[in-house]
């Protein structure tokens, strides 16, 4: 995958228009149930942290990605701190599922503020909007040979990990699927099936 179809097709349709999805149809329930504030900031945080190792030109871990993408991408940087992303809410929604502070979603607050009752409070609203609008930003700021290097390492880690479960996966159950039908599975290797056809660059090892 060339770096303008990753742009386009992974950046442009599947996390932007992912996210933008789940904030735009699920509107925001004040204080009740489904108002999906930890989805929202959690895969807002992943995504951030996953096309920061794209800028940097390889995976350097959450603090460093998000760094980094804030810094070349959001015009509001000064409102982050990447140690309370990753500790408080990328960990803590991860490991603990209620995070260490509160997750809100008004869009009326800086994405980081404090809250005499609750304590340290991400807005997921604001930190969506704040990083669908950065996306511009990222398209411009993604050189041809950062891409290709931090595409290159993440090849050899899938395929490394493909090698690794090999027999598991071939042991799993197969769907069979008429060639004529549709289907909404993505790959991250660009392919669209029920049962994804491997990378070009990976063979079978017997």
């Amino acid at each position: 995958m060339d770096r303008d179809t990753f742009i386009k097709k992974i950046v442009f349709c599947w996390i932007k228009e992912d996210i933008r999805r789940m904030q735009k149809e699920l509107e925001i329930i004040p204080d009740g149930c489904g108002n999906i504030n930890f989805p929202l900031a959690l895969c807002t945080l992943v995504d951030m942290e996953y096309l920061g190792g794209f800028l940097l030109g390889k995976d350097c871990g959450f603090n460093k990605n998000v760094e980094e993408y804030i810094r070349r991408c959001f015009k509001n940087q000064d409102n982050y701190s990447v140690d309370i992303l990753r500790d408080v809410f990328r960990n803590g929604l991860a490991h603990e599922y209620f995070a260490r502070g509160g997750v809100s979603r008004e869009g009326k607050q800086s994405a980081l503020f404090f809250d005499d009752k609750i304590g340290v409070v991400l807005d997921a609203e604001t930190l969506v909007n704040d990083f669908l609008a950065s996306l511009d930003s990222f398209k411009e700021e993604l050189s041809e040979n950062n891409y290709k290097s931090r595409m290159t390492e993440a090849e050899e880690t899938i395929k490394e990990k493909l090698d690794k479960h090999q027999d598991l996966i071939n042991n799993l159950p197969r769907k069979a699927t008429p060639s004529n039908t549709s289907t909404n599975i993505s790959t991250t290797s660009g392919f669209t099936s029920v049962i994804p056809p491997p990378p070009h660059w990976y063979k079978k090892q017997n």
